[in-house]
């Protein structure tokens, strides 16, 4: 085996990573063009997670390259550091024994290589424009031969961080809805689901520092959680509204096409929800508009139920007994910016639901953010709406049939008389 002087000790162990090293080192012809010592730092320190690096070794390679000037990366001069290990115990707050096992993890690592003079000092000189003369010590021209490869590996981890922090947002909204929904079916007496169940389960505790497949299991998990609360509370709600209440309840029936009385609740026709008329396309063509409210959704929600279960929407109306879907919209736009709801997330909601359907959606987050549900980002709230509208999960219905029913007294169930009772 052959050995070189690098002044660490045992140099028999590190001759094989040596020459590994040494042959990476000729390949060195100067970093690329608008590159910088930084740069190429920078893209090593955020590889080196992925590269199984710990932090000794990346404070030893951060204390290297900053002694570096920055003409020695320009190829005509090797990168060189000369610090001695009384400076890099000083400078990394290790023993020199430490400091030993850094330098070798380096050279096994193919981050440096070791040019020793003679007698095994580390020592350099520059000229006066700066650049290295004669120097021996750290070579650091590996660094710049893998700059390719540090680069790829610090965009594959920032992508992987950023596919973490959507998981970790999108998990934190769907538990809250869980909670929210849950919390609503306890509230009503629905009694077909294991609703507290299902609200220990979302306020788990996660792992402190889940993996991205973690993390992808875990938001299937909470997904298929919520459909099935979802599910569970339309079909509770639906048992609750068929169940016989007595001569005193009123039925729940859809609108008919008979003209409306002043004492009728819900008669809004559906066209004015989530269709345009025939009438309303023939003038969008003659006006020449591109912008015409499409069929999203198959949810019959009358206006006159959103004005009623969102008192909170009388505040921004002029006249809440005339309002029309266009005061509406407007409405919801100007207590947009007081909830803390941006404009791109409002357009978000519109490009995704339909102007209409995504001012009720608005309505529906300006009562829960009035009542205190929503208190932290009502912005990311409304963008949750959005995404679960793009996969055909949103239900808007039963959101506003519970705003209307919250501030209702119970009514008292009457039952129907006998024959033969007064």
């Amino acid at each position: 085996m052959q050995t070189v002087s690098n002044g660490v000790g045992d140099v028999r162990r590190l001759a094989d990573a040596q020459w590994a090293a040494a042959r990476l080192a000729d390949t060195y012809q100067g970093l690329p063009e608008s590159i910088s010592k930084a740069m190429l730092l920078d893209r090593f320190e955020r590889a080196a997670p992925r590269l199984g690096y710990g932090d000794g070794l990346v404070r030893l390679i951060r204390a290297l390259v900053r002694v570096t000037a920055e003409q020695d990366w320009t190829g005509r001069t090797h990168p060189l550091a000369w610090p001695s290990n009384d400076a890099l115990c000083e400078e990394l707050q290790r023993s020199r024994s430490c400091v030993q096992g850094l330098i070798r993890l380096a050279v096994r690592a193919g981050l440096v290589h070791m040019k020793d003079s003679g007698n095994g000092k580390r020592w350099g000189y520059r000229d006066e424009r700066g650049f290295i003369v004669e120097a021996f010590g750290f070579d650091l021209a590996p660094m710049a031969a893998r700059w390719d490869e540090f680069s790829d590996l610090a965009a594959a981890r920032s992508l992987e961080q950023a596919q973490r922090r959507y998981f970790k947002r999108k998990l934190g909204e769907i538990r809250r809805e869980i909670r929210t929904v849950c919390a609503d079916a306890v509230h009503r007496g629905y009694t077909t689901y294991d609703w507290t169940g299902a609200v220990d389960q979302a306020l788990g505790r996660l792992p402190r520092t889940p993996s991205l497949g973690e993390l992808e299991a875990l938001h299937e998990t909470f997904q298929a959680l919520l459909a099935a609360v979802d599910a569970a509370w339309v079909k509770a709600r639906k048992f609750d509204q068929t169940e016989p209440r007595g001569v005193m309840d009123e039925a729940h029936k859809e609108p008919t096409t008979q003209p409306r009385s002043e004492g009728t609740t819900y008669s809004s026709p559906r066209k004015e929800v989530v269709e345009p008329t025939a009438r309303s396309l023939d003038r969008s063509v003659r006006d020449g508009s591109s912008e015409v409210e499409a069929a999203i959704s198959e949810e019959v929600i009358p206006l006159s139920l959103v004005l009623e279960a969102v008192p909170e929407l009388n505040d921004f109306l002029s006249d809440p007994t005339s309002a029309q879907w266009e005061d509406l919209v407007d409405a919801v736009g100007r207590a947009a910016p007081l909830m803390g709801i941006n404009f791109s997330a409002l357009r978000e909601a519109r490009d995704a639901m339909g102007k209409n359907r995504a001012a009720i959606a608005l309505a529906t987050v300006l009562a829960r953010w009035k009542d205190g549900e929503i208190r932290s980002s009502a912005g990311g709230y409304l963008r949750a709406m959005c995404e679960r509208e793009r996969f055909g999960g949103l239900k808007l219905l039963p959101s506003l049939y519970g705003l209307k029913e919250r501030a209702a007294p119970p009514r008292a169930r009457s039952f129907r008389r006998t024959d033969g009772g007064e």
